[in-house]
């Protein structure tokens, strides 16, 4: 039973700090803030049990240890769910082929910049927009029809409010 409880204590303990050194990082400072308070409250607990009674069971070590290496991997998929924050994704293609896709994206609600540019071989368009990260998927399979794209994706930290994200934003 004592297993069971720290390894799930420790597994959420892990779990909500990987979260948190996400939204860190990301400037959530708020949600970052109170996420750590959940974290250092489960963190002494757990700790606490696993070192009082170590020397009679070193099993407790084991479970604290196994719960981490689970928790990190689990932490990381919760935030892939949640999904916050921005990004920005930015598409290379033959100027015709670009301006498809633009018009394609504008269709859809999204807010396009181009930028002409020069590959290796010739005169190619970028095309830049922002979109929560969550909606990634939905606009990246806009891209299926078309061939022979570079396509990258960036995380935004901080994007202004004006009005071209607050259009991105209300899509």
């Amino acid at each position: 039973m004592i297993y069971t409880l720290i390894f799930f204590a420790k597994l959420l303990e892990v779990s909500v700090a990987t979260v948190r050194v996400v939204l860190t990082a990301k400037g959530n400072r708020i949600s970052a803030t109170l996420l750590s308070a959940v974290e250092v409250t489960i963190w002494l607990i757990v700790t606490s049990t696993v070192l009082l009674g170590i020397i009679e069971d070193p099993l407790r070590a084991v479970a604290f240890g196994l719960a981490n290496v689970v928790g990190i991997y689990l932490g990381i998929g919760i935030e892939d769910k949640l999904a916050l924050g921005l990004s920005q994704i930015e598409v290379i293609a033959e100027v015709e082929k670009a301006r498809d896709i633009a018009k394609k994206l504008r269709e859809h609600g999204y807010g396009v910049t181009t930028f002409a540019c020069e590959g290796l071989e010739g005169e190619k368009l970028s095309i830049s927009l922002k979109v929560r990260r969550k909606d990634i998927p939905e606009t990246i399979e806009m891209f299926k029809e078309f061939n022979d794209l570079f396509v990258t994706i960036t995380d935004i930290r901080k994007l202004s409010t004006g009005s071209v994200a607050r259009h991105m934003i209300m899509k």
